[in-house]
């Protein structure tokens, strides 16, 4: 006998592009694994073959449950309004989202998985209070910040896996929560207090809000746009900031981080054509982790880099788009081979990156895994590359390659 799940009144969005919304959302389990659903009634605000750019979508219902389809694929469009597929599964939001975890037992984590997914689901009721014109409650997204805030102070040196947070294939959601992580990161790193970290790190959660008033097509356009096209999608930071300007609970200060975070430190950016220190502190250092973020995520248009090209990229712009003392905040917190990545050592050996020497980003301390046979290592061994002179790192090392897993 098959098990049906149905759910009434359902909004369906991909991260802040809201699809559309159906009278009824059948789900019906083929297996622990998997099953079929159909859409009832589903109007969508766009064409519905934007929804195929995405891997998994959210439903969220009148009473603001949530509902994750993970690896979905349309099977059957042949009836208006009732459109079928299947997919992997789906799960009710808290109990799927991902926690970031240590690549090694006993390793530190910045952030919790409650913290993650209080994160996770204030960028979702933000969309949800912008796409029905409501106001937006900024103190709610401030009181998230605080305890991510906190978290991040409690482990300064830790090891964030921002690669587990990207386990859902929602770009916009999961980029939000991780440009507020990264940031904090550097923030900390620059010495801002507490107060300063909390105001930074909700200006990032909303820096992208702009982008619910543009339309989904052009947000995952392939290829070159029109210059009319071009027009709207950099309308995005002065609609972000018009937006936040209602908004109660909200500072000024991260207001300013939705309109400047395109502004490049030597002019050229956008809206305002900026430069130097016109472009608030806050602004800087949110466009440099949401940078870093775009370009180590997999988009519709392009897959992913690894942290170690993404780095070599930002710091060739260190002299035009970048303050250069954030950049510099920046890659000693992170590192050419940020915490968490795979290297190879000159001698054949496999090896994590734990933590950065701030005075040589080329030498972190590591742990090894593997020896030069490709033998696993039974005990900890750290190495604080800066410090040892027969040992160096050659190049990155893959998850296949460490398996340790």
């Amino acid at each position: 006998m098959i098990e049906t799940i149905t759910i009434f009144d359902v909004s369906v969005y991909s991260g802040y592009s809201y699809i559309g919304h159906c009278k009824e959302f059948l789900w019906n389990v083929k297996s622990r694994q998997s099953g079929d659903f159909i859409f009832k009634g589903l109007v969508c605000e766009y064409d519905f073959e934007e929804m195929m750019l995405r891997k998994d979508l959210f439903l969220r219902t009148q009473e603001n449950k949530e509902y994750v389809l993970e690896d979905f694929v349309i099977t059957d469009v042949s009836q208006i309004g009732r459109l079928q597929g299947s997919a992997k599964s789906i799960k009710i939001l808290d109990s799927s989202f991902p926690a970031i975890k240590a690549f090694i037992e006993d390793e530190k984590i910045v952030l919790s998985k409650e913290t993650q997914l209080e994160a996770f689901k204030a960028v979702s009721d933000v969309v949800h209070q912008v796409k029905n014109d409501a106001v937006i409650n900024g103190e709610q997204t401030r009181a998230v910040m605080r305890t991510l805030v906190d978290e991040v102070l409690q482990a300064p040196d830790a090891i964030m896996n921002l690669m587990d947070i990207k386990s859902f294939d929602d770009y916009t959601f999961t980029h939000n929560v991780n440009v507020s992580a990264i940031s904090l990161l550097i923030g900390s790193s620059m010495g801002l207090a507490k107060d300063e970290l909390e105001e930074l790190a909700t200006g990032c959660m909303l820096h992208d809000v702009g982008k619910i008033k543009i339309a989904i097509d052009l947000l995952n356009k392939e290829g070159s746009l029109s210059d009319d096209e071009f027009v709207e999608l950099r309308s995005h930071p002065r609609q972000g900031y018009d937006i936040l300007v209602k908004s109660r609970g909200l500072s000024e200060e991260s207001r300013l981080v939705a309109l400047q975070h395109h502004e490049k430190f030597q002019g050229n950016g956008y809206p305002a054509n900026l430069r130097g220190n016109e472009i608030t502190l806050y602004s800087r250092i949110c466009s440099v982790a949401d940078v870093y973020d775009a370009l180590t995520t997999d988009r519709p248009y392009r897959l992913a880099m690894s942290p170690y090209d993404a780095i070599k990229i930002l710091t060739s712009g260190i002299d035009r788009h970048f303050d250069p003392n954030v950049l510099t905040a920046f890659i000693r917190k992170f590192s050419l081979y940020p915490a968490g990545s795979f290297v190879r050592l000159n001698d054949a050996s496999i090896a994590l990156v734990l933590r950065n020497n701030p005075e040589s980003v080329i030498r972190p301390v590591v742990k090894l895994l593997k020896d030069s046979k490709g033998e696993k290592y039974p005990d900890r061994i750290e190495i604080n590359l800066a410090e040892s002179s027969g040992l160096y790192i050659v190049g990155q090392a893959s998850l296949t390659d460490a398996k340790i897993l």
